[in-house]
């Protein structure tokens, strides 16, 4: 799982140094059979067990072969929330609590038309990768034989393999992105208490295209 999760991360670091390096402004040249772009995108988020709905914002760097109408992406989302739900059963007294979820993935898409009078283009893709979580979290705990309370801090950063269905249409540089997430549920320990991170879900966003 490790190596996997760096090799996803240097194929997007490189992705994302080439299009800094590339002298070209963005604009679509016809005459080139590759182009490359870059996006940033805020969208809402409905993930299941207990993450509940929120913002999502993400970033990638798109590599496209128009000549065969594919294109080649790798993406970072990040997902933060503090008001969640993840554990089982029986559940600490919680003060505070945060979890930062960090999905890292590479997808493939196919452009399904483009309608050059509207500056109109639409793709439907797959892809795949890791997410990692960092979980922190204070709750109550009760000490000695006249019970007192007092706080208790703990933390867990993991992650797991997950997969992923998206189309994106794109409307000048503005576009809408439908996706969909199926992850591998995460399942551990915090102190006595059971929890589950389940990232799959769905997402919806809009962002810009550059």
């Amino acid at each position: 799982m490790k190596i996997l999760s760096v090799l996803l991360l240097a194929v997007f670091l490189i992705n994302i140094h080439t299009l800094a390096a590339d002298k070209a402004d963005g604009k679509e040249d016809q005459n080139k059979s590759l182009r490359q772009w870059y996006s940033g995108k805020l969208g809402y988020y409905q993930p299941r067990d207990g993450l509940n709905n929120g913002l999502v914002l993400g970033v990638d760097g798109i590599t496209e072969f128009t000549k065969y109408n594919i294109f080649l992406s790798g993406a970072l989302d990040a997902y933060i929330k503090q008001s969640i739900d993840i554990f089982q059963e029986t559940k600490p007294q919680i003060n505070s609590q945060q979890i930062i979820l960090l999905p890292l993935h590479i997808n493939f898409g196919y452009k399904l038309f483009d309608i050059e009078d509207a500056d109109c283009r639409g793709y439907i893709g797959v892809g795949g990768g890791y997410y990692f979580f960092f979980y922190s979290l204070e709750y109550q705990t009760q000490n000695g034989i006249i019970p007192t309370s007092s706080s208790q801090t703990e933390s867990k950063n993991s992650g797991n393999l997950f997969g992923t269905a998206f189309a994106r249409v794109i409307l000048g540089k503005m576009f809408v992105e439908p996706r969909l997430y199926f992850a591998s549920k995460t399942e551990g320990n915090i102190a006595s208490y059971k929890f589950t991170v389940n990232p799959s879900g769905f997402a919806i966003s809009i962002g810009f295209q550059q």
